[in-house]
């Protein structure tokens, strides 16, 4: 299994196999502490696609001076308490909320991500001998949509088409549709719900066209070739080495 394609793993290929190697088969590899921004962002997508779950896996670090030996104590004893859990801070837990409360009060996005149908669904298909895996954020089953949900600093159409771009996320729309297509599921539409995160929290719903879904499916088989070629030749090349004229 350790061989299957993401899209986060088609993301490190496509820039530098190397990367790849680096991560994935070097052993060299440690997993960094997740940052804040990490963090948060799971326990956004907990708060608002698995609400049931949010207690069961975040709490929220108590107001404590923990320059102090009682602060340090008491903060230490709420860790202690809180095993197995995520710690968010109040403030975090404070934008959470906010967020959560702008997109239930959204008539539209509201009505994608509360809808009837699994959500962070774990999804694992097979596809001209390769495997791939992803996790789907919501599946609006009565309307047979895909909805993903994204945090952004900018959810206007421009903005968000340079996250597009930026982030590969028309790579990411066409290997999910591609994926629920191939285990049975009915793909009318994969629309993104973009909401930014500084107040007032705006919202923007976009789906893309076929073409740019057609030109994600193509650059996906690129990344998965280039992939195939560098495991087979156990070669894992870095940039390439020559010095390169870069053009603004």
């Amino acid at each position: 299994m350790s061989q299957y394609l993401s899209k986060s793993r088609l993301d490190l290929i496509h820039r530098s196999p190397y990367l790849y190697w680096w991560k994935y088969l070097s052993g060299e590899y440690v997993e960094p502490e997740p940052t804040p921004a990490l963090t948060f962002g799971k326990a956004l997508h907990c708060r608002i696609l698995e609400p049931s779950e949010f207690g069961k896996r975040y709490t929220v670090a108590p107001m404590l001076d923990r320059r102090t030996k009682e602060g340090k104590q008491k903060y230490d004893e709420f860790l202690a308490a809180s095993e197995g859990l995520t710690v968010i801070t109040r403030e975090q837990d404070a934008q959470i909320e906010a967020m959560y409360n702008v997109i239930k009060d959204h008539t539209l996005a509201s009505s994608l991500l509360f809808s009837d149908g699994p959500a962070e669904l774990d999804i694992i298909w097979e596809n001209q001998g390769q495997t791939f895996r992803g996790i789907v954020d919501k599946y609006a089953e009565r309307r047979s949509i895909i909805v993903d949900l994204k945090t952004t600093d900018d959810a206007s159409p421009e903005g968000f088409k340079r996250s597009v771009w930026k982030y590969r996320y028309h790579v990411q729309a066409a290997m999910y549709i591609a994926g629920m297509r191939a285990l049975g599921y009915e793909v009318n539409a994969f629309i993104f719900v973009a909401i930014e995160k500084t107040p007032p929290y705006q919202i923007g719903l976009y789906y893309l066209s076929e073409k740019d879904i057609a030109t994600g499916t193509s650059i996906m088989w690129q990344d998965v070739e280039k992939f195939q070629k560098c495991q087979q030749a156990d070669a894992w090349p870095m940039y390439d080495n020559i010095i390169t004229e870069l053009t603004l």
